[in-house]
């Protein structure tokens, strides 16, 4: 009996696929409306979003331009950490510098050695920045904007001075500025897992033109998303701003109780009528209350007419 040549997909395997794509997409169409992607498709640039809150700290999004610059095509970028990019000889100072910055929660700009898709290396000038929620701080997004840095004049600039001197000012370059609207956040977003890159392909400076290209376009982007937002009432900053008389959870707290899949909440002793400082996804989907409609909130607020009172002063008692 003859058989085809082409192998078959897995029932299972290629639901699961169709799951992962549904999870990619509704990290955000949920927060940004269904016509977000479509909005981020027309902006110009080579750039990507990733979600800390999921396992890996995938790349969630990736720009027409980003697959032009490194040939990938979105497909094969999509679900995996932002690492493809990197090679043999990709700095690994510039990547500790990265992963520094993440973890200090501060925005970053470094040049870096990348690796196209057909293992031909390139400079390009890294700009990272996060997507806050407005109202809590808590992160959504990260975003990643790659500008190429121009050949040409990189190579005219490695033979004036010393390579060491060079050098020197191209890792000088990792740099935060106290004016970008973006402040970045920890995770494990381009970490060098390998400890890839022992040394530098060739030093490299971007230019001041560059260093704004990279800005304006993590500021439009972040601009874009917050247009969209207010469409799901879940509105985003570049900025993270904590909720009034409710601190900020560190943003590596919130990764972690991200990820924990039961229904639960946190309160603050410490602040009148212990409110609500964060709420899981499950205790969100369960009670049907919104972020927005519980933070700050005692739990009181999930009392109803038939809460047993002696259940009640059970737990009240059992607080003080």
């Amino acid at each position: 009996m003859a058989t085809s040549g082409a192998a078959e997909v897995d029932p299972g395997d290629r639901e699961r696929q169709q799951h992962d794509r549904r999870r990619l997409a509704s990290s955000l169409t949920a927060r940004y409306s269904d016509w977000v992607l479509e909005a981020l498709d027309e902006l110009p640039g080579s750039f990507l979003l990733t979600d800390p809150s999921l396992a890996g700290h995938p790349i969630v999004y990736a720009s027409r331009g980003l697959a032009a610059l490194t040939g990938y095509p979105r497909r094969e970028v999509l679900g995996r950490n932002a690492r493809v990019f990197q090679g043999t000889a990709t700095d690994r100072a510039a990547v500790a510098g990265v992963r520094e910055a993440v973890r200090a929660q501060r925005a970053h700009q470094v040049a870096i050695l990348n690796y196209r898709r057909d293992g031909s290396p390139h400079w390009v000038l890294l700009h990272l920045a996060p997507v806050f929620q407005a109202r809590d701080g808590s992160l959504l997004h990260f975003l990643a904007v790659q500008v190429p840095i121009d050949a040409a004049r990189r190579r005219a600039g490695a033979g004036r001075g010393a390579p060491g001197a060079v050098l020197a000012a191209c890792r000088e370059e990792a740099r935060v500025d106290e004016d970008f609207p973006c402040a970045s956040h920890a995770g494990k977003v381009f970490v060098d897992m390998d400890k890839r890159g022992l040394e530098a392909e060739e030093p490299c400076v971007a230019s001041d033109s560059e260093k704004e290209k990279a800005t304006n376009t993590a500021n439009s982007i972040v601009s874009a998303l917050n247009r969209y937002s207010k469409l799901t009432s879940l509105v985003v900053s570049g900025k993270r701003c904590d909720s009034v008389g409710i601190p900020a959870l560190s943003s590596s707290l919130n990764l972690s109780l991200g990820r924990i899949k039961q229904s639960f909440v946190l309160t603050h002793s410490c602040l009148p009528d212990m409110p609500i400082i964060y709420a899981s996804d499950a205790f969100v989907s369960l009670t049907g209350y919104s972020r927005e409609e519980i933070l700050g909130c005692n739990c009181r607020v999930l009392n109803g007419p038939g809460t047993s009172l002696e259940v009640f002063e059970e737990v009240r008692t059992r607080i003080i």
